[in-house]
């Protein structure tokens, strides 16, 4: 089965800055999981906690008051814009991952080798159509 993670719908703990590289923790990451195309075709959704680090960044936009929910978001790589990331997603290439929160503030992180990992065991949400 394919899995991707959803950005909107999901939850930002905190996000960490430290020696230029950047990890976002999601303490709820929303999951499509699909026999098909995750987000597209039907299969259920999830709740994992997940990781995203990218190394090398620079930040745009000051940080919202953590935590909070993403109302919209999308990680571009190689000119793709992903909006539901794939999984496992680990690349080696520059990023740009743009977050936009519940409270009207922008995030974006450029950086270098993004890798998304779920952490823990996932939690049934939902049927989706």
């Amino acid at each position: 089965m394919s899995r991707a993670l959803e950005l909107s719908d999901s939850h930002v703990s905190f996000i960490d800055l430290r020696d230029g590289n950047a990890t976002i923790f999601f303490s709820h990451a929303y999951i499509h999981k699909s026999k098909g195309r995750p987000g597209r075709d039907a299969g259920i959704g999830l709740s994992q906690a997940a990781e995203l680090v990218l190394l090398d960044v620079t930040v745009f936009g000051p940080l919202p008051s953590l935590p909070i929910n993403i109302a919209a978001g999308f990680l571009e790589v190689g000119g793709i814009k992903h909006e539901l990331i794939p999984l496992p997603f680990k690349r080696k290439v520059a990023a740009i991952l743009s977050l936009e929160f519940v409270d009207g503030s922008v995030v974006t992180i450029a950086g270098l080798k993004p890798g998304l990992e779920l952490l823990g065991r996932p939690t049934y949400l939902e049927e989706c159509p």
